[in-house]
């Protein structure tokens, strides 16, 4: 509960907040964050693993970004443009190994 307190209260600070919903997560996005805290992962990624659309699984970790419990790093498509790696926060980590 602790970690939860800390990831809210980050969130607020930041002006991450505006949309409250985005800081509670439903099971199914429980378990996509269990699953990047095991290893990151990119939208295209998730989309092959799980059989939906790229821009689905890009939506789906956006929205956990937005309410941070997501870190997203470019990490450039090898012919040029941008590809996003998405990772667990810190407080996420502590919380989802709690």
């Amino acid at each position: 509960m602790k970690a939860l307190k800390a990831l809210i209260r980050h969130n607020v600070l930041r002006g991450n907040a505006n949309d409250l919903k985005d800081l509670f997560l439903n099971p199914a996005q429980m378990k996509l964050l269990k699953r990047v805290a095991i290893r990151e992962v990119t939208s295209r990624g998730l989309a092959d693993e799980t059989g939906i659309t790229m821009g689905h699984a890009y939506d789906k970790l956006e929205q956990l970004r937005r309410g941070g419990y997501l870190t997203r790093e470019n990490i450039g498509k090898p012919n040029g443009g941008s590809m996003y790696r998405y990772g667990v926060t810190r407080v996420v980590s502590n919380l989802v190994n709690s």
